[in-house]
């Protein structure tokens, strides 16, 4: 008798990599709208950092969405399962450490998204609390600031670790993705960031405040794509790239 398990197998694998790949793209783009409720709305005007508008923000959107950001931000990570397959070819020894950091960097993602609630609570709170109070007031929202920085100095650690490891295994050649694509890793955010943030009105403020995730929604998106016809449980030595990476 036949043995049909091994491709049912193998099939499967592929199905669940592809959805894995799906489900990240679908975070990516839910947690867009999150940003834009953080900022109060798809709003046309100049750019403007969200976390300095967050005592001016609509509370009630900033709450959604912080918490749409805390649901759909763990779907990423299930991005990192074709990454990983795209980067396999270049050797394990390259492409378990690239997505273990990158992967920690982004599991702290929905603290800090998260936190963007409490922060326009605190900020707001001392812009209408009384002068008696307002001692108190600064003193905590000084600590929400030292909060998100240091937040922000615990992500970048691993995300800069991790990015430098994907660009180096990308430019040996050997990987799924063609060399374009460290254009669009997650480092490019932070070095990008300063001059979305000078965009004039009304382009400022239907780009700025999705820039981070559009850029992750996209490298997840090209990792699905690399990875779409690639079975899992085959060699990765054997796999090619789509006609449209290439």
């Amino acid at each position: 008798m036949q043995d049909v398990s091994a491709p049912t197998e193998t099939m499967n694998d592929s199905t669940l990599l592809r959805t894995a790949g799906i489900l990240a793209i679908l975070g990516g783009i839910a947690n867009a709208v999150s940003d834009y409720l953080l900022q109060g709305g798809l709003i046309p005007r100049a750019a403007v950092n969200t976390y300095d508008f967050l005592p001016f923000a609509p509370y009630d959107l900033v709450f959604i969405g912080s918490i749409i950001g805390n649901a759909a931000i763990p779907l990423w990570l299930l991005g990192f399962w074709p990454v990983y397959v795209a980067l396999a070819p270049a050797g394990r020894w390259l492409a378990i450490p690239t997505v273990c950091f990158l992967g920690y960097g982004f599991s702290l993602f929905p603290g800090y998204h998260g936190a963007y609630a409490l922060y326009a609570a605190g900020f707001q709170a001392q812009r209408e609390a009384p002068e008696a109070l307002s001692e108190t007031t600064a003193t905590l929202v000084q600590r929400l600031h030292d909060y998100h920085d240091a937040l922000l100095n615990v992500i970048g650690v691993p995300m800069m670790v991790g990015s430098l490891l994907f660009a180096v295994t990308v430019l040996l050649g050997r990987t799924l993705f063609s060399r374009w694509v460290i254009l669009i890793s997650p480092i490019v955010v932070p070095f990008t960031q300063p001059f979305i943030e000078m965009l004039p009105a009304p382009y400022g403020g239907l780009i700025r405040p999705a820039w981070g995730t559009t850029v992750f929604t996209v490298f997840f998106l090209v990792a699905t794509v690399v990875t779409w016809n690639v079975r899992p449980g085959l060699s990765q030595q054997s796999a090619t790239r789509p006609t449209i990476m290439k």
